[in-house]
């Protein structure tokens, strides 16, 4: 019941904030990014100082009953300052000289993430970066440059992992290889997404996620608990739903008359977009297990307000479209 009651309150909060984003006019935002970027970085800072530990992560800050996670925060001001740095007057025209004004932008935030422990939210920085620089016309040759790059260095970043995070990519590579261990958490998501069958078992029917053999249940595996209640049907109706809400999204982006609004909008979706492809992709065993919410339906305030703000950055574009 609480947790119920904490998640309807931190939604009203994020409904707040979507109607004072989308009340705001994009462009004041964009000029506005650096400040925010700032601040947002400030509140990754304050983690370390402030920050309470949960499991071994400090990714929180208690403010009285409610703890706020800045990394989650943060992707919004993320977007916005990248598409001020691709917009400005030194990254033109789109090239080598943007893609080396963009990095530090993702790097400084990147190293801080990284240090909660937080991969998950780490890595989603990366996809954002570049579809908001294919958005502005970046070269697909330069891009292919950069993932090679990244390839190059895929070694190195291996000595930087924690242990329980090279176990994960492990796992994800032989998902049978601790099954009581790391592989508990995939191996019990699937049983439930497979017990969830056509139609699903209803809430009284979910075994699996009701008597707890599944942990993370109401974060970051809400997925296999919503499959197992609501089968293959309700699982396509989701799925449905998401899709919809990131063409439309993308349709938004599309038909923006100047590339601020097209970026911005491009952004918010991308960010949606990636966060449900990674989730669902982590709870089915298509990617390794990474610490990312799923949009609107995890559980937990900082997610929510978020992806409710990247909705108040699509509807601030979509509104101002004939200014």
């Amino acid at each position: 019941g609480g947790v119920a009651w904490r998640q309807a309150v931190w939604f009203g909060v994020g409904l707040v904030a979507l109607l004072v984003v989308a009340s705001f006019d994009y462009r004041r935002l964009v000029r506005a990014a650096p400040a925010l970027y700032l601040l947002g970085l400030a509140g990754l800072g304050l983690v370390w100082a402030l920050g309470r530990s949960v499991s071994g992560a400090r990714r929180w800050i208690v403010l009285g009953p409610f703890s706020v996670q800045p990394s989650e925060m943060f992707k919004i001001c993320f977007v916005l300052m990248t598409v001020w740095v691709i917009t400005s007057r030194w990254a033109q025209p789109v090239g080598t000289g943007t893609i080396v004004m963009t990095l530090p932008i993702v790097a400084v935030p990147f190293a801080l993430i990284i240090k909660q422990p937080d991969l998950g939210t780490a890595l989603l920085l990366f996809p954002v970066l570049v579809i908001l620089l294919i958005g502005a016309g970046l070269r697909l040759k330069l891009l292919g440059g950069l993932a090679a790059a990244g390839l190059a260095a895929t070694p190195l970043a291996w000595l930087f992992l924690k242990d329980y995070q090279r176990e994960r990519i492990l796992v994800f590579l032989d998902p049978f290889r601790d099954p009581l261990g790391t592989a508990y958490n995939v191996i019990q998501a699937k049983i439930a997404i497979g017990s969830g069958q056509l139609l699903g078992k209803g809430v009284a029917g979910a075994t699996q996620s009701r008597l707890a053999f599944l942990p993370e249940r109401h974060t970051d595996f809400i997925f296999a608990v919503f499959a197992e209640t609501w089968g293959f049907v309700g699982c396509l109706v989701l799925l449905m739903c998401y899709i919809l809400l990131v063409l439309r999204g993308f349709d938004i982006a599309a038909s923006s008359r100047e590339p601020v609004g097209r970026l911005v909008a491009l952004g918010a979706t991308s960010l949606l977009a990636t966060q449900v492809l990674i989730n669902v992709g982590m709870v089915t065993g298509l990617l390794p297990v990474v610490g990312i919410p799923l949009p609107l339906m995890s559980y937990g305030g900082s997610s929510m307000v978020a992806s409710l703000m990247g909705l108040g950055l699509l509807l601030s574009v979509r509104m101002r479209q004939f200014q």
